[in-house]
């Protein structure tokens, strides 16, 4: 989804909805309907027409609980919020308030004394174990006589400036070992291999034994290893990392890495032979001059008109409940055959990409009419992020209310209806593949002035601009051994990491489909050249 930085002047007012009652009441819950009350609880309403709203809330959301909070006049929900933003914990009477407000964040900065008293006060074991090792020393014997969740806790639950000045600790072998019981060891190994200013932290991680975690931990181990020189090593726990796991692309990755250590070509006979088409398969293919036969850019089509709308997240929520619930392979043959209509191009591509289980992948073109004034290289990149956005459904609706098929956020429509022509009068008009595409493009527009490569863009669009800024300025995308794939794979924020690669991948397969010339070895040796990428590092 866009990620940018709106100054607050800009957004005066968000499109208007004018929701009622009456149509949340008409609509079946779901996340399009929580979207309809997220909407109407910003509208003047009064308590009751707020109580009555939030009451048809599928499921649980922060958001929109927030929101209700502000319109209501039930006190036990304004008391919630209430307590959940008090930061002077030692103010507060009511114990139940006080678990509520508790953070070990606002503890930081208590006083021993202070953190001896709150523990008396509160009832949840877990948070009093806490306080009584915020009050430890700093060191790993004042640490060993607490379970693995609480240290855990400590080094995890904290800022990474304190983290940086006063956990970052020689831990031993048995230590490091014996607190790698708790689930939370994934989420320090995370952390840890993301921050180089960790590096005691990162040399003790050398001694984790990663026969018991999952495959996502010992990948990060096999980096860490790879970091500090040890090859062989790494090697082994890039292969603990692939007997756990469960997706093509984890699969992928591991034989890729096995091949960068070792260049046995071996490992690149299995990424030829995967199903998947990502980064580290098209590189194999390259590599090994073989072509992919795996994928379709067209689907069979009639001059029937559509049944339904896919322009309706209603409509688009019952046919996706449909796919999901055809569960052989004839099934999904059958109802794909309901979708041939030329307006269910892409539902027909996502029912068929799961009949051929996800062997088979659609790289389609159904919205060119609305691309007709921009270059063939821009067009793959628009269709690369709306494929990973949305699959490109024009009612696609994310869990955070981006919309539509390039999965603008609300805020971000609300920028852009200042800056273009005829603005859309409601955020449902941004479910039109016209409006949708046209917004997404003014975005881009301004993208490009900065940056000048695919995968640099798929970052920027994903987590924001300032987001890649500061991710570059760290000295990252350099020359080095392994490089520029270790920079993209200790990215610390792992959604923008990964949506990257894939947002490459379709990029990649978009120009190969429109007969246009590229390689992915081309593209990943420019990110090492800052003069071809961007112009914050170009600038110095």
């Amino acid at each position: 989804m866009i990620k940018i930085f709106i100054p607050l002047l800009v957004i005066l007012a968000s499109l208007d909805a004018n929701i009622t009652l009456q149509d949340i009441d008409s609509k079946p819950p779901s996340r399009a309907k929580n979207f309809m009350i997220w909407q109407y609880l910003k509208q003047n309403i009064s308590p009751e027409e707020a109580d009555k709203a939030y009451s048809q809330v599928k499921g649980n959301s922060n958001k929109l609980f927030k929101l209700y909070a502000q319109k209501t006049d039930n006190e036990e929900v304004k008391k919630e919020i209430s307590c959940m933003k008090e930061k002077d914990l030692l103010s507060i009477k009511d114990a139940k308030c006080l678990e509520l407000a508790f953070s070990p964040y606002k503890t930081l900065a208590l006083s021993k004394e202070q953190r001896e008293k709150l523990s008396k006060m509160l009832t949840t074991k877990a948070k009093i174990e806490l306080l009584k090792i915020q009050n430890e020393p700093y060191s790993q014997k004042a640490y060993s006589q607490y379970d693995a969740n609480t240290v855990l806790s400590l080094f995890v639950s904290t800022t990474s400036t304190h983290r940086r000045e006063n956990l970052n600790l020689h831990l031993s072998a048995e230590f490091i070992n014996k607190i790698s019981s708790s689930w939370k060891i994934s989420q320090l190994v995370k952390i840890v291999i993301h921050d180089d200013k960790l590096n005691r932290l990162q040399l003790s991680l050398l001694n984790l034994e990663g026969e018991k975690l999952n495959s996502k931990t010992n990948f990060y181990l096999a980096l860490n290893h790879l970091k500090h020189s040890n090859n062989t090593e790494a090697l082994r726990y890039f292969n603990l990392s692939l007997l756990n796991a469960k997706h093509k692309i984890d699969v992928d990755k591991n034989y890729f890495w096995m091949y960068k250590i070792t260049e046995n070509r071996k490992y690149l006979d299995k990424l030829i032979n995967s199903q998947d088409i990502n980064m580290y398969t098209l590189y194999a293919h390259e590599i090994q001059n073989k072509n992919f036969n795996n994928y379709f850019s067209a689907v069979e089509i009639n001059d029937e008109k559509a049944k339904k709308d896919i322009k309706n997240p209603f409509e688009w929520s019952h046919i996706l409940e449909d796919i999901n619930s055809a569960s052989s392979q004839d099934k999904l043959y059958e109802l794909s055959k309901s979708y041939m209509q030329k307006d269910m191009i892409p539902v027909q591509t996502i029912i068929l990409e799961k009949a051929y289980k996800y062997g088979m992948h659609g790289y389609i073109m159904p919205y060119d009419k609305y691309l007709r004034d921009i270059t063939r290289d821009e067009k793959a990149l628009v269709y690369a992020i709306m494929r990973q956005e949305s699959k490109l459904i024009p009612s696609a609706l994310s869990r955070s209310y981006a919309l539509g098929l390039m999965q603008l956020m609300p805020f971000v429509a609300d920028a852009i209806s200042k800056q273009v022509e005829n603005p859309v009068k409601s955020y449902d008009e941004m479910f039109i593949p016209k409006n949708n595409i046209n917004y997404a493009l003014k975005h881009l527009e301004w993208m490009k002035k900065s940056l000048y490569h695919p995968l640099f863009m798929a970052y920027a669009y994903n987590g924001g601009m300032g987001f890649l800024r500061r991710h570059l300025k760290k000295g990252t995308f350099n020359s080095g051994k392994y490089e520029p794939f270790l920079s993209m794979e200790l990215m610390a924020n792992s959604e923008s990491r990964e949506y990257g690669k894939k947002v490459l991948a379709n990029y990649v397969m978009y120009k190969k489909v429109m007969g246009e010339e590229v390689s992915i070895l081309r593209l990943f040796d420019t990110l090492t050249h800052p003069k071809k990428t961007d112009r914050f590092r170009a600038q110095g």
